[in-house]
């Protein structure tokens, strides 16, 4: 590549990795952040809106269908089928009358099957179409572009449903869809030669060693406990918007679009503190804020405060949010081995995906029959034993942070 050619291919390199990125995220943020408001503003009981978490589920289980991706046809052309049946179901959801049935369901597991298989085939795509002296930017990109879809799939079109109607809303994706499925269209082949991907046997082989190693059930009990909480809450957060009276634009633009932004700078504030002080230390100390931040909600619920306090809650809460995932992610990282990082990465996010499904699918039950107050100080309590495993496994943190 000469001098000249190299910035052109930067420049569409970053671009396409931008734009492939945001496809990922923006159906996240529809199904985490949209769908519940628009199930609540549609008066579906809060037992039902918890479903969304076992449909969400899809993006954890996903580890288990990778190996297709890798086996057959081309990743353009997994993506380019992925898009295209998200982009069906968007416009599905916007030509069917705005119910919940059964109908409703099936399309959305569709949407989130899809998303998850886009995930893998943009991912490995990714890989494959970056030059090393590329990635840190691509990874800048991707982390960039993925964090504003999530803002416009979750609190963007929740905003402007109030302009253009939920049926707008979901027509608006399904556009944006049809977008990135013409660049996929357009994406180089990437047959040939395949870098080898773990089999599904090998990741439970890597578990089975993972397990052997000094203190691992206390370290595995960190990883679906420590932030059990803060999802338990994170669920029913936006119906309770719903409940107490605010406009899906307020709602869209206090929980997603300012939420979103004070998380992210919660989880760099949080990676600072970890380098400041230590992995153990951090977990401890942002554990507990990341438990706190959980009683402005349980306290404006309790009170029935107004709307400065509940605006005071959402601040707080994604403060909370951003210095866990801060503390976290780097936990994650450091308990794994190096030569394996990325099969034990993998294997522990997916369990720490199960954590969402297991409080999220309930959630919706025990705040339809024990109410919001009662709910919101249950989160509180829930993240009380992550926080107190962390001693248990102190050496382990401090060796594997060294």
């Amino acid at each position: 590549m000469s001098a000249n050619d190299r910035p052109r291919s930067r420049l569409l390199i970053g671009s396409v990795a931008a734009l492939l990125y945001f496809s990922e995220g923006l159906p996240f943020g529809i199904v985490n952040d949209l769908l519940p408001v628009y199930l609540r503003v549609h008066h579906i009981e809060l037992a039902t809106i918890g479903f969304l978490s076992t449909i969400a589920s899809a993006w954890t289980l996903k580890v288990f269908w990778s190996p297709l991706i890798d086996a057959f046809g081309t990743y353009r052309r997994w993506i380019a089928t992925a898009v295209l049946a998200m982009a069906i179901c968007m416009a599905a959801l916007a030509a069917m009358p705005e119910t919940a049935g059964p109908a409703f369901w099936t399309i959305i597991a569709i949407f989130a099957i899809a998303s998850a298989t886009q995930d893998l085939a943009v991912d490995a795509f990714t890989i494959r179409a970056t030059p090393p002296a590329f990635v840190g930017p691509v990874n800048s990109i991707r982390v960039a572009a993925y964090r504003t879809a999530l803002i416009v799939g979750g609190g963007g079109l929740v905003a402007l449903s109030s302009v253009i109607g939920w049926r707008g809303s979901f027509a608006a994706s399904g556009v944006i869809a049809i977008v990135v499925l013409i660049v996929a269209l357009r994406l180089p082949d990437d047959r040939g030669d395949r870098e080898n991907r773990k089999s599904i046997a090998e990741l439970f082989r890597g578990l089975g060693e993972w397990l052997r190693r000094p203190r691992a059930g206390v370290l595995l009990a960190i990883v679906l406990l420590y932030r059990l909480g803060e999802l338990a809450i994170y669920t029913m957060i936006k119906p309770y918007w719903v409940d107490r009276g605010y406009s899906p634009a307020e709602i869209g633009t206090i929980t997603s679009v300012i939420g979103v932004i004070i998380s992210t700078l919660g989880a760099i504030a949080g990676g600072a503190i970890v380098a400041r002080i230590g992995l153990y230390r951090a977990m401890l100390y942002l554990g507990a804020a990341q438990i706190a931040s959980n009683l402005g909600y349980a306290l404006v619920a309790t009170t029935h405060a107004g709307r400065w306090a509940i605006y005071a809650a959402a601040i707080v809460e994604n403060i909370g949010y951003g210095l866990g995932t801060g503390a976290f992610l780097a936990f994650l990282m450091a308990i794994c081995d190096r030569e394996r990082a990325a099969t034990e990465y993998a294997m522990l996010t997916a369990a720490f995906g199960l954590t969402r499904v297991i409080i999220g699918t309930p959630s919706g039950w025990i705040a339809q029959h024990q109410g919001y107050p009662a709910y919101f100080w249950l989160t509180v309590l829930l993240g009380i034993p992550g926080l107190l495993l962390v001693p248990f496994a102190k050496e382990r943190i401090e060796v594997s942070a060294a």
